[in-house]
């Protein structure tokens, strides 16, 4: 609770000039001729909000989907991304048309279940950007669609170590490097299946609450170290993992049907909100989970028609 209300640098500027009925073009350049270091500096403030040029981030599994989404949003803010995959020549594939586009992303091939990778691709990561990593996002992920009774312990292992573990050693892993940023910001890819019972998704809904549950302790526990933690909760995205669920048309029909935009998601439709959290403009939030999801998690029980 802020003692005294000061008003903002812009406010001031309206209270000292004559109002006009019609403002125009020249009353702007009224403003900024009579205060033109006031007007450079809420520009370069507003600018600086809104920036990640020159930020490090490491996004994991971003070559397909959600991953390679926010991995060319990151880039397309001027952002020096690494990312990692398990499949080298599609990551290299990858690397080759960033760079044509002017990208500056590097990647390391990485089985984020695999303790040893994680290990060797935190290693890359504190050697390419000097030990200092301002941006994190856990965006490894998968499922296996099964009813609960139906998974072996096998598959239970794999939906753990991947979903779970790898993103659990990651953040252990990165925190020195996030820490040393002095203004470190961590990013999960959860889902809806935390928040609402989907069909055959009870193991991958458990993994995502366990993510979710994290968030909100790393908040508070890295608070100190300036260190946010947020997720973001997509629903049906169209990404080539959830192709072979969607090509049932009748399911199609079903997830339309509770989802009050009636439209699937887009990939840059969850990369531009993880970016938003990765921001200066959102430096005062931290510990949430955002849904990107047409509104499907907050549908109760309102049938679409038409």
């Amino acid at each position: 609770m802020c003692d005294a209300f000061v008003s903002p640098p812009s406010l001031l500027i309206l209270k000292k000039l004559p109002i006009s009925s019609c403002p125009n073009r020249s009353t702007k350049s009224t403003i900024r001729s009579k205060y033109p270091i006031i007007h450079a500096s809420v520009n370069q403030n507003h600018s600086n909000r809104w920036s990640l040029h020159g930020k490090t981030a490491l996004v994991t599994g971003g070559t397909r989907g959600i991953g390679r989404a926010i991995v060319e949003e990151l880039a397309g803010h001027g952002v020096i991304v690494h990312t990692c995959a398990r499949n080298e020549s599609e990551l290299n594939s990858c690397l080759k048309g960033w760079l044509d586009e002017g990208f500056e992303i590097t990647g390391s091939v990485c089985d984020v279940s695999s303790q040893r990778d994680r290990e060797k691709l935190m290693d890359d990561v504190s050697r390419l950007f000097g030990g200092k990593l301002y941006i994190l996002v856990n965006n490894v992920g998968t499922n296996i669609r099964k009813p609960m009774v139906e998974l072996t312990s096998e598959e239970f292992s794999t939906m753990m170590s991947t979903n779970f573990e790898s993103v659990f050693h990651i953040c252990q892993l990165a925190h020195p490097f996030l820490k040393a940023s002095r203004a470190g910001s961590v990013v999960f890819t959860s889902s809806v299946s935390a928040f609402v019972s989907l069909k055959s998704m009870t193991l991958q809904g458990a993994t995502k609450g366990a993510i979710n549950q994290l968030t909100k302790n790393l908040a508070c526990e890295w608070g100190k170290d300036d260190i946010r933690s947020n997720a973001v909760a997509p629903w049906y995205i169209k990404t080539s993992m959830v192709e072979q669920v969607l090509s049932n048309k009748e399911y199609v029909k079903e997830v339309l049907h509770c989802t009050p935009l009636g439209r699937l998601g887009n990939p840059n439709e969850v990369s531009s909100l993880v970016a938003f959290l990765c921001m200066p403009a959102s430096s005062y939030i931290t510990g949430q989970i955002i849904c990107v999801d047409g509104g499907m998690s907050v549908n109760g029980f309102y049938p679409r028609h038409g």
